[in-house]
Order: C-alpha cells, then structure tokens, then sequence
C-alpha cells in the first residue's frame, strides 16, 4: 500500500466534476428533510401555546404551569437524544440514525394530533425533542463525512437554511389552520424524509470503521459522481490509512479496545476535549440566552404583552423570515469578517437590543411610556434578526466540534475515528 505521503500527493490532485457536486447535494438535500422536521418541531410549540393558553372556546385549555413545562420539556430531553445519537450512530451507522431520528417525530405528531389534555402535549414534545437530538448529531456529522473540503461549508450551512424553513412552513401552516390540523399535516414531512434517506448512501467513514469496505467503495463512488473505482481509490485510500492510526486523536493514545463507556469517562480529563467543550458551553449558553432561543416557545405570549394579539400570524412569519435572511447574510460574511468579530458583534448587539426590549415592556407597564406595537415590534425583529446570524456563526465554524465532544461519551468512545476539526470535520 502507498505511504501517506503518495496517498496525499495523490489525493490533492484529484479532482471531481460537476456530477460529484450534484451528488453529495443530493445527499445533503435528503438528510436536510430532517432539519427541515428539526424546525417543525421547534416552533410547533408556539402555535399550541397560541391556541391553547387560557383559551375557554378551545377543547381544552392549558395553564401558565403547563404552558411552562410543554415549552421547555423539548430542550430539557433534546440533550439525552444528542447522547443516543453518538451511541446509535456507532452501532447502527448514520443512515440508519437519521431514519431512526424521524420515528419519535412521527409518534409525537401523532400524540399532538390525538390530544386531549396537558399530559399527553408533554408526550409529544419528548418525543420529539428525542427525535431533534437524534437528527443533530447524526446530520451534522455525516454532512462532514460524505462532503469534499470545497463544499464542506456550503453543504454544512444548508441544515441551518433548511431548519429555518421548517419554522416558517410551520408558522405559515398555523396561519391557516388550527394547531390540530397542523400536526396532522406535519406528520407528512418525516415520512417524506425517511424515504429520501433510503436511496442516499451510508457515511464511508462509518463502513471503513466496521470493515466494510467494499461498500464503502459503493458509497465513495456514489458520493463522488457515480464514478468508476478507480476514480476514487486514492481518496479511499488515504481514509483507509486514517482509519488504521484511528487510535490516536490529538496525540493522545485512546484505548480503543475497551467497550466500556464509564471507563473511557476519563478521556474528559484530557484537555484537549474539556477546554474546546468548556468554551463552547459558555459560548453557546450566552448565545441562546440573548438570542431568547429558550423563549421561542412563548413568542405568542410575548406577542400579547406588546399588543400585537391581532397581528401574531403576520408577526411570526416576519420573524422566521428575518431568522432565513440573519442565516444567509451570516454565510455570506463569516468567511471575509471572521468568526470571531461576528460572534463578539452579534453577541453585544443583541445583549443591548435585549435589554432595551425588557426596559420598554417595564416602562410601559409602569405607565413610563405609551405603548406603540411598532417599538417593540422593531426590537423583536431585531433580537431575532441578529440572533439568527450568532446562530448560522455557531452552525458553520463550531456546532460540529460541539457535537463531536457531546458524542464522545457514546460513539467515539466505543471506537473513535479520527477528525481534523481545523479541516471542518473532515473526518477519516
């Protein structure tokens, strides 16, 4: 077999035409019905708690209590489904993960659709907070694995794009019809993306870790163009090489022999994993409490207290729009601006346009000041404007590294691949 060194040669001056790019879009497309399902689940909560909260002409109503916890339940579970994920990806590999991912959506759906008390909403939004945490991690890392480092980073933003999507198509959905409809119709969308997922195929990093690899040529020539053998061998040989020092990550020796999860806990010591992990812990905890990505749930409600009640369907298809034009302006700008000005910009503005949104609603209510629905309007839209761009920074430049020290406590310490997090994921 050729040393490293010819396989890098070689590989550096492969090329691949046209057809390779539509082909790892393609997969990239497929997978993105999940993330399209990720948003759904996100923001069908607002249109629940719209229709539901103290409203005596519905089936039921639902109190500020049970408001509270069917808003929150789906970030408190969607932690858990992240760790399934890395477990469940070793195992089964990702293809299998991302069509798992999309039956506890379908069940919570279901649940939603079939609802007759606060109980069974709480069902619904676990599972499907489950089904978000299953979708993330396996999405995100096989978009890293299938891509060539020249698409890497436009086919890594188009999960975000497709996220956004889904919240507008599900704020679009609540405008015309009841919440009740609209869970049966969202039923449709994970069954259309498992059967997109079907024909797409599995992460050759995945059948090389499990000596597969004769499907794993299969799929490297799928992914690069429907090409013959030979057109992909170097590459495939490099990620044969990787695999074989898969042993090692940061110069650190993993055992890899050991299957025990809690014995491998240890590798949290290492600080090549807790300090990446700490930074990215306060980053991203900062980040979502400016961009009130916890209350997103409670925008109707929030919508109320700055007297917009008449105008919430228009108010949040505006606002989901403005998170799709935040998410493209990002991608357009990260690369000549850095990540780091972005995140710093956006961070402070968003901080001061937050706290000038919560002094207005207090003014206002202290009779400080006469409310104006246009004010807070401009506030709000701003918050979720710039919010959006923090997020689409995240999304390109870290969410993978965040997923990858996640998962380390299920897949990658059962048997861990190597990855070039500086390379964008480019994993071996």
């Amino acid at each position: 077999m050729p040393d490293l060194k010819e396989i890098q040669a070689q590989t550096s001056t492969q090329k691949y035409g046209p057809k390779a790019t539509f082909a790892q879009f393609l997969a990239t497309v497929a997978q993105n019905f999940l993330f399209m399902g990720l948003g759904m689940n996100l923001s069908i909560s607002a249109i629940v708690i719209r229709d539901l909260y103290q409203n005596p002409n519905s089936d039921f109503s639902i109190t500020t209590t049970e408001a509270s916890w069917y808003g929150s339940l789906l970030f408190i579970i969607y932690p858990v489904g992240c760790l399934a994920s890395g477990i469940l990806q070793d195992k089964f590999g990702k293809k299998l993960c991302m069509i798992f991912a999309n039956v506890p959506s379908i069940i919570g759906w279901i649940l939603l659709y079939s609802a007759r008390s606060s109980v069974l909403l709480c069902a619904s939004t676990l599972f499907m907070g489950f089904s978000m945490g299953l979708g993330a991690g396996s999405t995100s890392s096989y978009v890293g694995e299938i891509s060539e480092p020249r698409l890497r980073g436009f086919l890594g933003s188009l999960g975000t794009t497709a996220m956004r999507m889904g919240v507008t198509l599900m704020y679009i959905q609540g405008s015309f019809f009841d919440w009740r409809t609209t869970a049966l119709y969202s039923t449709i969308y994970p069954i259309i993306c498992i059967c997109f997922i079907i024909f797409i195929p599995e992460s050759p990093i995945w059948l090389i870790a499990k000596g597969r690899n004769e499907k794993a040529e299969e799929a490297m020539c799928w992914l690069r163009g429907w090409v013959e053998l030979e057109k992909i061998k170097p590459e495939f040989l490099e990620l044969i090489h990787y695999n074989k020092v898969s042993g090692t990550q940061g110069g650190c020796k993993i055992d890899t022999d050991d299957k025990k999860l809690f014995s491998n806990l240890t590798q949290f010591k290492n600080p090549a994993v807790y300090r990446p992990l700490r930074l990215l812990m306060i980053y991203f905890f900062v980040s979502s409490a400016v961009s009130i990505s916890p209350a997103r749930p409670f925008i109707t409600k929030i919508i109320k207290e700055i007297d917009l009640f008449n105008n919430q369907n228009e108010s949040l298809i505006l606002l989901s729009i403005l998170m799709s034009v935040g998410s493209i302006i990002a991608t357009a700008t990260v690369h000549r601006v850095g990540k780091r000005l972005l995140a710093l910009t956006t961070l402070t503005l968003n901080t001061v346009t937050l706290f000038l949104f919560g002094a207005y609603i207090i003014a206002v209510k202290a009779s400080y000041l006469t409310s104006s629905p246009f004010i807070p309007l401009i506030l709000l839209c701003s918050i979720y404007f710039i919010g959006s761009c923090e997020t689409e920074n995240k999304t390109l430049l870290e969410i993978e590294e965040f997923f990858f020290s996640i998962t380390m406590a299920g897949r990658y310490f059962n048997k861990l691949i190597c990855c070039d997090v500086d390379n964008r994921m480019r994993c071996y």
